[in-house]
């Protein structure tokens, strides 16, 4: 059937009617010109993706249950898996929820989502690694990790060709997610002036060599792994 924010909605009590359309994940475009002489159009993309609206259809045995559902949504960050796609989730802000009798007993539930552009792997465990070590992005696009460094004083963290130095008291949280980076300290509290120099990162697919200079005992990486293709 289909799970969100980790709760599986039961077969006897909900069905999945629409998913809604699928898009492949497209770049931004910033600029559409055209130029004389020249064929076609002239595009600039900002190298950011697109989000995509979509609705999703859930017929609902009874009102309770629709009441039920929504409750679920979350205004942002809902992680959505389908029973179809068990590698796969999804994430998407809530825009809007509408219903109407469906039948004498069922309910429709229209709910409106914007997703994040991209598939994710669903089983996107940490990976602990020492001082240095490697790390493969499965994904076809450029991953927003989040890494767990532990450790003391001024050191330098590199993944492939980037590199973050931080001022380290024991331990950081960086996320890099779009509109979530941040670093956190060992209370998780935020606290960006951890971060000395370099910027947030971006694993590119692949294998990546990763890199510590300084007093670092140990990392976790989860790497976010993601695709522009929506289905398998």
């Amino acid at each position: 059937m289909i799970k969100i924010n980790n709760v599986n909605l039961p077969i006897n009590h909900y069905t999945l009617v629409d998913a809604g359309e699928i898009q492949v994940a497209k770049k931004r475009i910033t600029e559409e010109n055209k130029i004389y002489g020249a064929n076609g159009t002239y595009v600039v993309s900002d190298g950011a993706y697109e989000s995509q609206d979509r609705i999703l259809k859930i017929s609902a045995v009874d009102f309770d249950k629709v009441v039920e559902l929504c409750n679920i949504f979350n205004e942002e960050d809902n992680e959505i898996e389908f029973e179809h796609l068990k590698s796969s989730k999804y994430y998407a802000d809530l825009i809007d929820i509408s219903y109407s009798k469906q039948g004498n007993k069922r309910w429709l539930v229209n709910i409106k989502l914007r997703y994040n552009p991209f598939r994710y792997l669903a089983d996107n465990g940490l990976l602990t690694l020492g001082v240095r070590g490697s790390i493969t992005n499965v994904g076809d696009v450029f991953s927003e990790p989040v890494i767990e460094i532990e450790g003391n004083g001024e050191v330098s963290l590199t993944i492939g060709q980037q590199t973050m130095v931080l001022n380290l008291d024991t331990k950081a949280i960086i996320d890099c997610r779009h509109q979530k980076q941040n670093v956190y300290d060992k209370n998780r509290n935020i606290k960006n002036s951890i971060r000395v120099r370099g910027g947030f990162f971006e694993i590119p697919p692949g294998l990546q060599g990763v890199v510590t200079n300084g007093n670092v005992s140990r990392m976790r990486i989860k790497g976010n792994w993601r695709w522009r293709i929506w289905f398998i």
